[in-house]
């Protein structure tokens, strides 16, 4: 009779199935990242989404945006006219160097900038070899004429017959007394470019003297570059901006001169009170006491009997005819235009 062998644990009715009696639908699946149970797969694979998952929604309102308005966009009368008076400086003065100075060079302009006379010294330092100071009279100085050291050897050269340059300029090369009297003779006829009745003064070399002359205020500075057969420079023109009160009586002079007109000036030489019987008592040869000195200064009304005090005056006599020499003025005539 065979021996019956002892069954194992692993076999029987239910063989194959895991120690504890688990049936397939409470299996436990082993994933990578540990157990799930059924009710976990049925939530991956049925999930409980909010409502407005997978609906579309109207896209947000957008407020209206406006683009700024650049002031870099906008034109600038006052620049834009600054720097169309200096193109035609330009233009004047590139005549000016090749009829009277006798230097053909291309003078174009390269920047138009705007400070004020306490950074000139600062600005001028090494730039600047020689300076011509232009005005209309000895006493005032309105505009410099910035030449460097390569553009100054090079006039001076030309003037001595060289055809390029002295071989002198240096970082620190220093005009003699007679190269600034040969510099004054040449740059003299810039004057005529630069504006009517300006004309040259001097030539100097001292920077903060020559800002000195200057009045305190705003100035323009014009920088131009000049090119010319084998010499390549630049020169720089510093023009005093004045106020708008001297600005307009330039203005209204230039125009005067432009057009002259005609203006009602009166001498008074005193006012007096009298009673009406005095004055129909009055004869000829009766004498009125004015009240006066002898050296009372007569005054001199613009605009007629009524008008403002002008000037003050001694009366004289000039030949045949009765005159005031002017000894003061009180007021501009022009501030009445």
């Amino acid at each position: 009779m065979a021996r019956q062998r002892p069954a194992r644990d692993d076999e029987g009715p239910d063989r194959g199935q895991p120690p504890g009696g688990l049936q397939d639908q409470d299996r436990p699946l082993p994933p990578l990242r540990g157990v799930l149970t059924q009710a976990e797969i049925a939530a991956l694979l049925r999930p409980d989404l909010p409502e407005h998952i997978g609906k579309s929604s109207p896209p947000a309102a957008l407020a209206p945006h406006r683009a700024p308005v650049l002031d870099t966009a906008l034109p600038d009368a006052v620049e834009d006219r600054t720097r169309r008076q200096a193109g035609q400086l330009a233009a004047r003065l590139a005549l000016a160097f090749g009829r009277n100075i006798g230097l053909k060079a291309a003078i174009m302009l390269s920047e138009v900038a705007r400070t004020d006379t306490g950074a000139l010294p600062g600005l001028l330092q090494g730039k600047a070899t020689a300076i011509a100071c232009f005005g209309p009279d000895d006493m005032t100085i309105s505009q410099l004429v910035c030449l460097p050291a390569r553009l100054v050897d090079a006039l001076i050269a030309r003037a001595c017959g060289a055809s390029l340059s002295t071989g002198r300029p240096s970082g620190d090369w220093q005009l003699s007394a007679i190269d600034c009297a040969l510099l004054e003779q040449l740059v003299a006829p810039l004057g005529r470019a630069l504006g009517d009745g300006l004309e040259l003064q001097s030539v100097e070399t001292d920077i903060p003297f020559v800002v000195s002359t200057l009045a305190s205020g705003p100035v323009s500075i014009a920088e131009f570059g000049l090119e010319a057969p084998e010499l390549r420079s630049e020169i720089a023109v510093i023009t005093t901006v004045p106020d708008a009160e001297t600005a307009r009586s330039i203005v209204v002079d230039r125009d005067l001169r432009a057009a002259p007109i005609t203006a009602v000036l009166t001498a008074r030489l005193a006012r007096l009170s009298v009673p009406m019987s005095r004055l129909t008592d009055l004869q000829a040869g009766s004498t009125l006491l004015l009240g006066l000195p002898t050296d009372q200064p007569v005054e001199v009304l613009s605009g007629g009997r009524d008008g403002a005090v002008a000037f003050e005056g001694q009366m004289g006599r000039k030949g045949n005819r009765i005159a005031v020499r002017i000894s003061a003025r009180r007021r501009s005539v022009l501030a009445d235009l």
